[in-house]
């Protein structure tokens, strides 16, 4: 069996997820839970061989070299595979994410309409995170689509795995993947600028100097969506505010402010009725007061402003949790795994 027979068998099987390692069979996981499958167990050197196949003799080098490695891979019927190869024991390991056939748009995936609002608009920072696997780049490429299909636009999407393949409508679009059109996101990022698209796509934002080229494009009167691996908004926030500190830290703290429209954090929360998962978030939207504190550095107050239940324009991930359980969407045991202060369920 290679790579391609099992993704196929993976897909047939309606999972979204593949873990294989040297001497067990390969895991299929659907929606955060595992599929009962015949599959056969796999040596240690079948797992390589299984692996390296895919790979290549370049990217085994990488490998070998780094001792781990993400790419992506093309299954049957052209939908993407996002890889994650390692080592442990000693042995390889590897993970494999398989995209949606397409990606849904905002109100399908069950995102506020706030944050497909702020996809609308010509100028600013867009900026979504989540924890791995929880659809920071399912909803990256939902706002594509959401503007692909709405409005003529050049945009730049730049990737460290390309997970959805987009076709052309509205706007032309032009896909970036680390390794193989770029040597790094912050470098394709400050290349940008000369490309001069109307929109810039960076999934993820993982570093200060891709945070400070995407603040900077932005100042170009253009918009950018970026992800970033995080839990909260605050979290965000604390991370942007890190990447601009130094001596110019005034004046990308203004920057920051001037351009930031919306902050949302997801989480895919296992339905009480066992049909998949839905989803959560946590959002803060940019106004005159919020950019103040932006501009201040003011993380505390930042905070703040967020757990205030009679603010709108934001909330928290607890009350959202919370009103999903009112709602008989999740149940007790899972709505307590996932809130911050679990003692609200019983106070609330």
């Amino acid at each position: 069996m290679d790579l391609s027979q099992l993704l196929a068998i993976a897909v047939e099987s309606g999972a979204d997820e593949v873990m294989v390692s040297g001497g067990s069979a390969p895991v299929l996981r659907k929606e955060g839970k595992f599929l009962v499958t015949k599959l056969d167990a796999l040596s240690a050197d079948e797992t390589r061989n299984l692996v390296y196949s895919a790979l290549g003799a370049e990217r085994v080098e990488r490998l070998e070299k780094d001792r781990d490695l993400h790419f992506t891979w093309t299954v049957e019927g052209g939908r993407a595979c996002l890889g994650n190869v390692y080592f442990e024991r000693g042995v390889l390991a590897a993970v494999f994410r398989i995209a949606p056939a397409s990606a849904p748009l905002p109100a399908k995936l069950g995102l506020p309409s706030l944050v497909a609002d702020a996809a609308r608009a010509e100028q600013g920072l867009l900026l979504i995170g989540s924890p791995p696997g929880h659809g920071k780049s399912t909803v990256v490429a939902s706002l594509v689509e959401l503007i692909n299909g709405e409005r003529e636009a050049s945009i730049l999407s730049i990737e460290e795995c390309v997970s959805h393949l987009y076709t052309n409508r509205k706007s032309v679009i032009h896909q970036r993947e680390v390794g193989r059109d770029t040597w790094s996101v912050a470098g394709a990022v400050v290349s940008a600028a000369r490309q001069a698209p109307d929109v810039l796509v960076v999934d993820p934002m993982s570093d200060a100097g891709t945070i400070r080229a995407v603040v900077a494009f932005t100042g170009h009167r253009r918009l950018a969506i970026a992800s970033m691996e995080a839990d909260y908004v605050t979290e965000v926030l604390e991370r942007l505010f890190e990447a601009t500190g130094g001596q110019d830290a005034g004046s990308q703290l203004r920057r920051l402010a001037a351009s930031l429209l919306v902050i949302v954090t997801l989480r895919l929360i296992p339905r009480k009725d066992g049909g998949g998962r839905v989803l959560a978030s946590e959002l803060l939207r940019v106004d005159s007061h919020i950019a103040r504190l932006i501009r201040a550095g003011d993380l505390k107050a930042l905070a703040k402003r967020m757990a205030d239940p009679d603010e709108t324009g934001l909330w928290t991930m607890d009350s959202f949790i919370l009103r999903l359980h009112e709602r008989g969407l999740v149940d007790d045991e899972t709505a307590r795994r996932y809130l911050l202060d679990r003692d609200v369920l019983d106070t609330g």
